[in-house]
């Protein structure tokens, strides 16, 4: 059920998932993702697993507040983060982000550091300059604006994901359709999707948060991902103390899900360092 709430002035939706007795999991959805992007399937082992798991709607997408005109930073969107933990009296929290969810991640868990247990990062990057770009055609199709139609944002977002998901976990094209229908009828803001690409490169180099950060972290990466290459993942657990390293085989820059269980279960087995 969505709920929702003031952070850092201003709205956010969120789901609160599973035993709210229990530590609790803070799921950071990438760029222009709303927080279905964290299937349910991969929510539910982690409740079935013993904790609360909260995923919510970044600023400018999905049913949080649009920031039309407004142009913003990652640190922002820490913020947010921040005061959604805040509002909800969470003290401690093993923070788990995707992609640019990832970004917004590393600022948090340096910025706030009583308040990150563990860190786990999926498919990011340090955004330091020399890590390998993604492919020219990758480039192209993430950037590319639309004609403004929904039809055409659909079709755009279609294409990107043949790009970029992963090889050895090929999506249905007809799953891939529905998703991109409901994503749409639930919240259609192409201009949030810009705004969040535009924070990503107004940020440059997060690598002085990453010395910042001395909770247990898990990199996890696809060998396959050709947006956030796995040479930027082996940065992240370079410069990350006592980060621990996994490639992927076959997977790109997606969660498909037949890899549900074996993410979630090193993202458990993460949290576990926590108290050893």
């Amino acid at each position: 059920m969505d709920k929702y709430l003031s952070s850092n002035g201003i709205q956010l939706c969120y789901q609160d998932l599973g035993d709210t007795t229990k530590d609790v999991i803070l799921l950071i959805a990438g760029l222009g993702e709303q927080l279905g992007e964290w299937p349910d399937s991969f929510c539910k082992i982690l409740t079935n697993a013993g904790f609360r798991v909260i995923r919510y709607d970044n600023r400018d997408v999905g049913l949080s507040e649009k920031m039309s005109g407004k142009n913003y930073s990652l640190n922002d969107m820490a913020n947010d983060a921040a005061g959604l933990l805040d509002a909800l009296e969470i003290k401690h929290t093993h923070v788990v982000g995707m992609s640019m969810g990832g970004m917004i991640a590393q600022i948090l868990s340096a910025e706030r550091p009583n308040t990150t247990a563990s860190l786990c990062l999926i498919m990011s990057s340090s955004g330091r300059p020399g890590l390998p770009p993604a492919s020219p055609e990758v480039q192209e199709i993430m950037s590319r604006k639309t004609d403004g139609s929904v039809a055409g944002f659909i079709e755009n977002w279609i294409e990107g994901k043949r790009r970029i998901d992963s090889p050895g976990y090929p999506a249905d094209e007809a799953a891939l359709l529905q998703r991109a229908k409901a994503n749409c009828q639930r919240s259609y803001n192409p201009g949030g999707y810009m705004r969040h690409l535009n924070a990503i490169y107004s940020n440059d180099s997060r690598v002085e948060f990453l010395e910042k950060i001395n909770c247990p972290t898990l990199i996890l990466h696809g060998k396959d991902d050709p947006l956030i290459r796995k040479e930027c993942g082996e940065d992240l657990a370079e410069h990350i103390r006592g980060a621990r390293l996994e490639l992927i085989d076959g997977m790109g820059h997606n969660l498909p899900h037949q890899l549900n269980q074996r993410l979630c279960d090193s993202i458990i087995d993460n949290i576990k360092r926590v108290n050893q």
